[in-house]
């Protein structure tokens, strides 16, 4: 079966998550996976795990820390990010 989530309308609905990624990662000259790693190191109660093949991927993983989000770019993703679920619905 087709994921919703790759349709056009899943696609746009995602948008406005991308949209600030980029916008933070031309700001701090961070990849996108950087930004989002440093959200997600930025909130309670959560340990990300992220992963790597290669010596490289890990190097990029580690670009994550050492630096922080300011707490207004950290409410923003949790806030673009918690409407892009809420319009998935309960099964995405």
């Amino acid at each position: 079966q087709f994921d919703s989530r790759f349709s056009q309308s899943g696609l746009d609905a995602i948008a406005p998550v991308l949209s600030t990624l980029k916008e933070l990662a031309e700001k701090y000259e961070k990849t996108l996976s950087q930004i989002a790693l440093n959200w997600l190191v930025a909130q309670e109660n959560v340990i990300p795990i992220p992963g790597a093949k290669t010596s490289s991927q890990a190097r990029q993983n580690a670009g994550a820390v050492g630096w922080a989000l300011t707490p207004e770019e950290v409410t923003k993703l949790s806030e673009v990010s918690a409407q892009w679920r809420n319009e998935r619905g309960p099964l995405g």
